[in-house]
């Protein structure tokens, strides 16, 4: 029997190995093409390719929405569809046009599939018309800001509930998450919670010789945008209490330049490493030279690199917001505070940096709940392997009642 054959819809995706936007949903197809589905990507440009490619044997195809090219602002850079709308007027008016040939092209697209499966809101909405369109069954994947933003805004709550009537299942990255879909209507049969794993090959403990008492060595990974929280980081580290204390940020993004400012005003050049985009072997090196990772977001779905900071067995400091409380257990495997919070933050900072036992016990506790969990991409492809299977089936069913 020929495999299933899945068309993946997305609005990020990475346009090579080192590209790290939109990773996570990349190796979430590595892992389910090994058992034995068809996957191919259809998204638009992030402005570095266009056209078909294929990366790592999946079959993408990336599509231009608006000429000259060079002002395509949607979908390029740091923090997704929501952060550009919020900061760029021409990004608002290309949502349009980026919507309709996305529409077209996954109309054409559909034809040489068997699942749809769709991520975020912006691909929902276009799998949903697809799907209503061809008939063929849809999946939809919530991972962050659109769910909080269709629990807030009333055009975003309105489409989201559109998109899981048309749905056949309905994921989301956390509990949080998934209680938003429920109340936005999704039945308890349609939801579901599957596991998003790590890649523990790459991701895993390293040995740490901290030569110097009171030094603490804290991780920084993701986009520098105000939403990821790091200039309260940069305030909190801005004490007499912390000057042995080193920062090494990974990551780029449109406020880089406001934050470079504040760290140059605040703290001394020898405390702070800008690493800028970096490989996800490099972030694995950097994390295993590191004591602790600190995400100090005021939004979040489910954060990739917390797991991968357990997978390294690091304590990790990060706020209750999203499915940061599912992964880390406070006082346990690393501290929570409210976002926003510097004085929090200084205190979760002094308790591990006054205790290096404190720190390498959370980092192995941290470890085993990841490994207890299953968090690793084989588990992913299980869990979404049942997913696919039962909306097929329940797709063949309402084929034939209605045949």
């Amino acid at each position: 029997m020929a495999p299933a054959r899945i068309l993946v819809l997305t609005t990020t995706y990475p346009s090579h190995q080192d590209d790290w936007s939109g990773a996570f949903i990349h190796n979430l197809i590595l892992a389910i093409r090994k058992k034995g589905f068809d996957v191919r990507v259809l998204a638009p440009s992030n402005g570095e390719f266009y056209g078909h490619q294929i990366l790592d044997g999946v079959q993408v195809v990336r599509f231009g929405y608006f000429w000259p090219r060079t002002l395509e602002r949607l979908t390029i850079g740091a923090g997704g569809i929501p952060e550009n709308i919020s900061k760029s007027p021409l990004a608002k008016f290309q949502i349009v046009p980026m919507m309709l040939i996305f529409l077209l092209r996954a109309l054409f697209a559909s034809r040489h599939a068997d699942i749809i499966y769709a991520n975020w809101t912006g691909a929902g909405l276009v799998g949903a018309i697809v799907s209503r369109l061809s008939g063929k069954p849809m999946i939809v994947s919530f991972r962050g800001d659109d769910g909080y933003l269709a629990r807030d805004r009333l055009l975003w709550r309105f489409v989201t509930q559109w998109i899981i009537r048309q749905s056949l299942a309905v994921t989301a990255v956390s509990s949080e998450l998934l209680e938003i879909m429920r109340d936005l209507g999704a039945e308890s049969t349609k939801l579901s919670l599957p596991r998003f794993g790590v890649d523990t090959r790459l991701f895993y403990p390293g040995r740490k010789n901290r030569k110097t008492e009171g030094s603490l060595q804290i991780i920084f990974v993701g986009s520098l945008i105000p939403k990821k929280g790091l200039q309260d980081l940069i305030e909190a580290l801005a004490e007499p209490a912390f000057l042995k204390v080193s920062l090494t940020i990974v990551g780029d993004g449109y406020y880089a330049d406001d934050l470079k400012k504040l760290a140059r005003d605040r703290l001394s050049d020898i405390q702070v490493t800008w690493i800028g985009i970096a490989p996800p072997r490099v972030v694995a090196e950097l994390m295993r030279e590191s004591d602790i990772l600190v995400l100090p977001s005021y939004t979040e779905g489910s954060p990739n690199v917390i797991k991968e900071a357990m997978a390294c067995s690091l304590p990790v400091i990060g706020t209750r917001v999203g499915g940061v409380p599912d992964l880390v257990i406070n006082g346990e495997t690393g501290f929570l505070y409210e976002p926003g919070d510097v004085s929090a933050l200084q205190e979760c900072l002094l308790k591990l940096m006054i205790s290096e036992e404190t720190r390498s016990e959370m980092g192995r506790l941290a470890r085993n709940k990841l490994d207890q969990a299953g968090l690793n991409w084989d588990a992913t492809a299980s869990d979404f392997e049942a997913i696919f299977l039962r909306a097929l089936d329940e797709a063949h069913e309402k084929t034939h009642l209605h045949g």
